[in-house]
């Protein structure tokens, strides 16, 4: 077979191709090379992460365990506060119905029923000379309309004044049921 002449012409060509061809499979054996280097450097990365999360387990464990019993001393002295506090709230209405009931024993039956018998004004003016606790404790167990009209008959502050009182006694007493605390 003949041997193929080549011109330089045509030569310089070839060389150019093969020279490229060369330094295209060199890259892409530095390429392969390279992928299985980083493929290695991902694994042992992945494997350095899976035994620090080993590692430190127990003590992340200790840590959350910790917090967890932290949180619930917390919570254990929030709820003391607010149970004193309540307590506290608790005697406080004790001690207000034990004073209306006081207030309501000291002006018994046949009192009452000499009170309501008054005319109004008569009633009033002998109301004005009463200590304020006997005076409210005779109107609260007189009937409404009775003690409305001798509260018509006071002064305009002094019937303020016991009205409020009342109201009070009332609202405490009320407040009390809705407790459940008995009297």
């Amino acid at each position: 077979m003949p041997l193929l002449k080549l011109s330089k012409k045509t030569f310089f060509p070839l060389k150019c191709a093969a020279v490229s061809l060369g330094l295209c499979m060199s890259l892409a054996s530095a390429s392969a090379q390279t992928a299985e280097a980083e493929t290695e450097d991902l694994s042992a990365a992945i494997e350095q992460a899976k035994n620090y999360c080993e590692a430190i387990a127990d003590q992340a464990k200790d840590a959350r365990i910790a917090w967890q019993m932290r949180a619930l001393f917390d919570v254990e002295h929030q709820m003391k506060a607010k149970i004193t506090e309540l307590d506290a709230k608790i005697a406080e209405l004790r001690s207000w119905v034990q004073r209306r009931d006081e207030i309501l024993q000291r002006a018994e039956g046949h009192v009452v029923d000499i009170y309501a018998n008054m005319r109004p004004d008569a009633a009033a003016l002998q109301l004005t000379s009463l200590d304020d606790e006997t005076a409210v404790s005779i109107l609260l167990q007189m009937k409404a309309r009775k003690a409305s009209s001798v509260l018509a008959e006071l002064s305009s502050e002094r019937a303020a004044y016991l009205t409020d009182m009342m109201a009070e006694l009332t609202a405490r007493k009320a407040g009390k049921l809705n407790m459940g605390v008995s009297q």
